[in-house]
């Protein structure tokens, strides 16, 4: 008798965070960035990686007109993020928790592991992208997430400035 292998793949939710309301430039996300709306990039980035086949990729906004845009370049958007969840200091934690239960309460899905990808990075490399991806999945036995930083040109010291207008 011959033993066949079942390979089960990872389920893996890509959350792109997009809300209407940005305070200092306004519809920021679906501005156009060399011929596409911003969250376009995010979308086709996540689409093109080699992980796509197990990816869902989600823009999360409280807009409908987002939702239709983000819908045109192939992502889901399965609901309206509340309003008290979308406001200028509402943080990245409550948009992605708010998604997990959302897609658990209302249909059963639970991802192995969470992708988060920010539209205002439109230069990203899908490449990138894939290589987290297997880097998180050869390490997820050791670690529960992964984050990416760049090197900054010049001293924090000297990007940051006190104004009587910061508190």
């Amino acid at each position: 008798m011959r033993m066949m292998s079942c390979r089960v793949e990872t389920s893996i939710l890509c959350i792109i965070p997009a809300r209407s309301g940005s305070v200092s430039v306004k519809h920021k996300n679906i501005r156009l960035f060399r011929g596409k709306p911003l969250i376009a990039h995010a979308i086709t980035q996540a689409l093109e990686s080699k992980h796509a086949r197990s990816m869902r990729v989600i823009v999360s906004t409280d807009s409908s007109e987002y939702a239709i845009i983000a819908k045109k370049w192939g992502a889901e958007c399965p609901f309206l993020r509340p309003a008290e969840i979308s406001g200028s200091t509402s943080t990245d934690y409550e948009c992605i928790r708010h998604c997990i239960d959302w897609l658990s309460s209302n249909e059963s899905y639970r991802p192995d592991i969470v992708l988060h990808l920010r539209p205002t990075q439109p230069h990203r490399k899908v490449q990138d992208i894939d290589d987290c991806i297997d880097i998180f999945l050869d390490k997820r036995n050791k670690y529960d997430s992964l984050r990416t930083v760049v090197e900054v040109s010049k001293s924090p010291h000297k990007m940051y400035t006190i104004s009587e207008h910061n508190s």
